[in-house]
C-alpha cells in the first residue's frame, strides 16, 4: 500500500522590513500568497542567480556557492568587525 502525504510546513521568518514589503508587493501583484512568493524566490535564487547560490547536497544539507572564494583575510576582517 502506497501512502502519499502533502505536508505544509509553517515557520516564522525574521526578515528586514524592506524584504517583507518587496515580497508582499510581488504577492499582491501576482495574486499569490506571501509564503508562496518567498518560497519561489528562495528556489529561484538557488538555481544560479547572481551572487551566491544555494544547493542541496546528496545528504540533504544546503551548500553555498559564492561568486568568489572566501579567503583568510576575509575571515580576519570579519572577526575584527565583531
Amino acid at each position: 500500500m502506497r501512502l502519499c502525504y502533502y505536508v505544509v510546513v509553517r515557520t516564522t521568518l525574521d526578515i528586514s522590513d524592506e524584504a517583507y514589503y518587496i515580497a508582499k508587493s510581488i504577492a499582491r501583484d501576482r495574486s499569490r500568497s506571501l509564503g508562496r512568493v518567498v518560497g519561489d524566490l528562495i528556489l529561484q535564487s538557488s538555481k544560479g542567480g547572481k551572487g551566491a547560490s544555494i544547493q542541496m547536497s546528496d545528504y540533504g544539507f544546503p551548500t553555498f556557492r559564492c561568486t568568489r572564494p572566501v579567503t583568510s583575510e576575509d575571515v580576519k576582517a570579519r572577526d575584527d568587525q565583531e
